[in-house]
């Protein structure tokens, strides 16, 4: 049997190092688990005295999908990834080693992304990497506020409790989204509505598709059921293909530059209403990172940084960044955030008094419950007001349609009768 070398921690923390052998790593696991050891690292010897096992490299597909398709789609869903940190916490709490609970993992999920990451994970494992490494090679489908969190995890010896905290904070994301989704469904069916009654010939002859398709089928045009689809359905698509071509050139291309990023935030957070929407969800998706990530353990200036690029917004992260130098330079906190220009007063009043009682992860929660609660209720608001426009901006179209056909129809009337 092969021989592991390991690195573990006793139960007054102290770090302790030795040799166990076991038919795998998974049993070698066990057994400086048995020894009452919190296991940090486990490495084959034969491994070390050759050569690291290395994953396959990646093929050109791959490559590709890394390079171009994840930072559009990342290829794993949220609800996955929460299923999955649940699941995790619970094997390693029940004390499983970190690898067999990697593969057993990898066999329970259906998603293909995320059973490579987990096959590349076992293999670094194995050779005694850690868990962290192997996760920040793929950024788009395990976000940095995650990869954070298990790196303090892996240092502080509290794997299982971060896994439940993640899988917590990713539930809350996922509500958020689906709250954010509900809102915004209504002035989706509508447009979609507009668009299979107006269609694409409308915006050239004025004459919505429905009326064309019911003059055709009287036989008063040449206007078939293949026309209108062409109109509709077809012109459908183009818009979608377009959107995805404008998202994926500005993930892949501008939004590698810091810079163009700050650039159409703010210009996105300009616009009336809307701005102001994005602007609480991301200081609200701020509060809960931060909040979880200060709850466990984390140092107080990796937990801001991490917490400001978990909110999916440049200027957030710019300005978290800033308010951490400036407290590192004996700021207080509240005050270096104030100095940003970015955070509301009520964050600020929070993070003030959080500093005050010492609890800024309760407090900062509380900010971003009350932030998704307002923008909750102004995305109701703005959505229903959207719904409204779109409708009266196609009855209006429509009713013009209307009359300007009867006015022809008159007016020839009047031009036979006058003949």
């Amino acid at each position: 049997m092969p021989d592991y070398s390991y690195s573990a921690r006793d139960r007054a923390g102290r770090t302790v190092q030795g040799t166990v052998t076991a038919d795998n790593a998974a049993l070698a696991h066990g057994k400086i688990r048995s020894l009452g050891y919190e296991v940090d690292r486990v490495r084959a010897v034969e491994v070390a005295r050759t050569q690291e096992i290395l994953p396959p490299a990646p093929s050109l597909r791959n490559r590709f999908a890394e390079a171009f398709l994840y930072p559009v789609v990342s290829g794993v869903p949220l609800k996955v990834l929460a299923v999955f940190y649940r699941q995790f916490a619970t094997m390693v709490n029940a004390g499983i080693p970190l690898y067999q609970s990697l593969a057993t993992l990898e066999g329970q999920t259906a998603n293909a992304r995320l059973r490579g990451i987990l096959r590349d994970a076992q293999v670094q494992v194995l050779s005694g990497g850690k868990l962290s490494e192997v996760l920040a090679k793929h950024r788009y489908a395990i976000g940095d506020l995650q990869i954070e969190m298990i790196r303090a995890a892996e240092h502080g010896g509290m794997l299982d409790q971060m896994l439940l905290r993640i899988a917590d904070y990713l539930e809350q994301e996922l509500e958020l989204r689906r709250l954010i989704g509900r809102l915004t469904l209504y002035p989706k069916l509508v447009s979609l509505m507009a668009l299979f009654i107006l269609g694409r010939g409308f915006f050239a002859d004025l004459t919505p598709a429905v009326s064309k398709l019911v003059i055709g089928m009287m036989g008063k045009n040449a206007y078939t059921g293949l026309d209108y689809l062409r109109d509709t359905v077809l012109f459908l698509a183009e818009i979608g293909l377009v959107a995805f071509l404008v998202i994926a050139v500005f993930r892949v291309v501008l939004f590698q530059s810091p810079g163009a990023r700050v650039a159409y935030e703010r210009a996105k957070m300009a616009i009336p209403g809307i701005g102001t929407v994005a602007r609480q969800f991301a200081l609200a998706r701020f509060g809960r990172a931060f909040g979880a990530m200060y709850a466990g353990g984390l140092p107080l200036g990796v937990a801001i940084r991490v917490a400001g690029d978990a909110s999916g917004s440049r200027l957030i992260a710019g300005a978290t960044a800033r308010a951490v130098l400036a407290s590192e330079r004996g700021t207080t906190l509240s005050q270096a955030f104030r100095e940003t220009g970015v955070f509301p007063a009520l964050v600020l009043d929070m993070l003030h008094t959080g500093e005050q009682t010492g609890n800024l992860d309760a407090m900062m929660g509380k900010a971003a419950e009350y932030l998704e609660g307002e923008a909750s209720t102004r995305a109701h608001q703005y959505a229903h007001i959207f719904a409204i426009g779109i409708y009266l901006v196609v009855a209006i179209f429509v009713a013009y349609a209307v009359i300007s056909g009867y006015g022809g129809y008159a007016s020839g009337v009047g031009a036979a009768l006058g003949g």
